[in-house]
């Protein structure tokens, strides 16, 4: 392993995490443990790098282990606490302290994070039995691995699904709608924007096998022939202005794809007057019991915070009819609530446009990567159809949880 390669694990599995691997308890060490038990301690083991070797993996979870209940924990619960804790007291008649003193304890006790055990209700003394139902972000990783049970091909089909040219070269051959790809340009090339921009008002550039918009731009055109804007994306929004030399360097270090930016279709285009695109994310899973079928699904509408960040609304889809539905009240701080209920007035009995069509794409998509239990894909939904953005293998499993309940809480 090169010193390149040494220093990336390095940060990855140590330097630049908080957490251990898992969700890390003593029951781990007694037999005869429930199925659920028995899965997190797969999950914490299956976080290990396979060229990392077992005895310098359980130094390193210890390191991480002390880390986070001497320092780390005891931070991020009282900022956890901090930012949501009012709402929750206000609402479930406790104290702020009693609050913060559940979140530690169950923090400590299993290295679960703080926001996690807020958002999933786990400080409640009645849950304490349902920590082993959920997937926390710190095991994600090896949950999807474990999940896709076939490991060589699944990471082949993982691989493709990261590619986000070959997987958009694919499923278009297959008849899914694709966000168009103008073109692909090659690692360390120079890119100007301006022959693009002679056909399109705006570019959307995005790292080849990039994820959760890192790395990604909006280029827009001038209507005074000027240099063109460019921006960052954050969270999949337009955000701080960028130079040509910021993306240049994101060049660097990837291929690009080049696509147009897409609009909203009529009924959303109100909710984003920035013209940021309003997401449709759909998860589709092969079961091994119930088969092929969409597991979930979220409309992600963008929006600025009174504190300048950006967020999203999300508002659950319900599968059978593709009709927008309130998120769960209990479960939003005030300040999201009014967003949240603003789009909602907007929205109220309407269902998603072209519900079927995505539906479909989204199953017939998954069909071509039967090798991975679940992937999430990303649709924008224009004035003439819904375009498929992109796959996740990988996708994130705290929003699924809170609309769902525990990933975990059928297993036997």
């Amino acid at each position: 392993m090169s010193v390149k390669c040494l220093i990336a694990v390095a940060n990855r599995y140590f330097l630049c995490r908080a957490l251990p691997h898992g969700v890390i308890s003593w029951r781990y060490l007694l037999p005869h443990q429930p199925p659920k038990v028995r899965i997190h301690r797969q999950l914490w083991l299956m976080g290990r790098h396979p060229r990392i070797p077992l005895p310098l993996y359980f130094l390193i979870e210890l390191l991480l282990w002390l880390r986070w209940v001497t320092f780390a924990c005891w931070r991020r619960s009282w900022r956890a606490v901090r930012r949501q804790g009012a709402d929750i007291c206000a609402r479930e008649g406790i104290g702020k302290n009693t609050l913060l003193i559940r979140v530690l304890a169950m923090s400590l006790c299993h290295c679960i994070p703080p926001g996690e055990i807020l958002a999933f209700g786990l400080y409640r003394r009645t849950s304490k039995q349902e920590v082993w139902d959920y997937v926390f972000t710190n095991e994600a990783p090896a949950f999807h691995r474990w999940r896709d049970v076939r490991p060589g091909e699944s990471a082949a089909a993982l691989a493709l699904v990261q590619d986000k040219s070959r997987l958009a070269d694919l499923l278009a051959a297959r008849g899914i709608p694709m966000a168009p790809v103008l073109g692909v340009i090659p690692r360390g090339a120079q890119f100007d924007p301006a022959p693009w921009l002679q056909n399109a008002h705006g570019l959307f550039c995005k790292p080849r096998h990039g994820s959760g918009s890192r790395d990604a731009f909006v280029i827009e055109r001038r209507e005074d022939g000027e240099t063109p804007a460019i921006f960052a994306v954050y969270n999949g929004m337009k955000a701080q202005p960028a130079s040509l030399d910021s993306l240049q360097k994101a060049i660097d270090k990837d291929d690009f794809l080049v696509q147009p930016v897409m609009a909203n279709h009529p009924l959303f285009a109100p909710l984003s007057p920035t013209g940021d695109a309003l997401t449709l994310r759909i998860i589709t899973e092969q079961h091994p019991v119930h088969g092929a079928h969409c597991y979930s699904a979220t409309l992600e509408i963008p929006n600025m915070a009174d504190d300048d960040s950006h967020c999203h609304t999300i508002l659950p889809i319900e599968l059978s009819s593709g009709l927008i539905r309130p998120f769960p009240g209990e479960r939003l701080p005030g300040p999201a609530k009014a967003c949240h209920d603003a789009a909602l007035a907007r929205l109220a009995d309407c269902a998603v446009p072209f519900w079927d069509e995505i539906t479909n794409s989204a199953m017939a998509a998954h069909r071509q990567l039967p090798d991975l239990y679940a992937i999430a894909w990303d649709y924008v939904i224009t004035p003439t159809g819904p375009y498929m953005l992109e796959g996740n293998g990988g996708w994130g499993t705290t929003m699924p949880q809170i609309l769902l309940g525990g990933l975990l809480r059928n297993e036997t």
